[in-house]
């Protein structure tokens, strides 16, 4: 590996995996004024099956329940039954299928609950760890910073399935949805 890689085309080569990487996500056709979204259902199940097992784990670790404070915990709870539900519908609404079109209004309302839900998770969760663990150092914050980055990098993968300005992810090196599944399973395994 060349140690003077430019920033540049470590972006360029980060984009490109994750456009091969949303392009098994879901697909776009266009015809005529109609643009057709076509969902994977599998990696919209796993993905909000990550984020939801970070939002349970996360708020039941000592610092971040106590920074999130009562009200925000309480309204966590919420969000996350929740997400428990809009997975629920999507998988109901999509049956046995392995793809399904974002068109369908089943489908629409719940993948947009879900993307609902995963905001508040980003806003109500995620954002106290990154806010709160950059003065705070142990192995419990450093492990909890790296799933709170692998649900952001998940949450993003999930907006960007339907966001047809294209993809817009935080994060600036390659995207690998699997490792941030892994990053958030060992996580909720340690603190479990």
């Amino acid at each position: 590996m060349n140690p003077n890689i430019s920033r540049r085309s470590l972006l360029r080569a980060g984009a490109g995996t994750l456009a091969l990487g949303l392009m098994a996500a879901c697909t776009t056709t266009k015809s005529g004024t109609t643009t057709t979204v076509t969902l994977n259902v599998a990696e919209v199940v796993d993905y909000g099956n990550a984020i939801l097992s970070f939002a349970s784990t996360a708020i039941n670790v000592s610092f971040v329940a106590s920074a999130m404070g009562t009200a925000n915990l309480a309204l966590a709870n919420t969000v996350i039954t929740s997400l428990k539900s809009a997975l629920t519908a999507f998988s109901t609404a999509a049956g046995s299928s392995t793809s399904v079109s974002y068109d369908s209004a089943s489908v629409k309302t719940a993948f947009d609950s879900i993307l609902a839900d995963v905001e508040k998770v980003d806003t109500l969760i995620v954002a106290v760890i990154t806010g709160t663990a950059a003065n705070l150092t142990s192995s419990v914050v450093s492990d909890a910073k790296t799933a709170a980055g692998a649900a952001e990098t998940l949450i993003d993968l999930l907006k960007a399935m339907v966001d047809m300005s294209g993809p817009r992810l935080r994060a600036v090196s390659p995207v690998d949805p699997n490792a941030a599944i892994g990053k958030i399973a060992i996580f909720s395994a340690s603190q479990g």
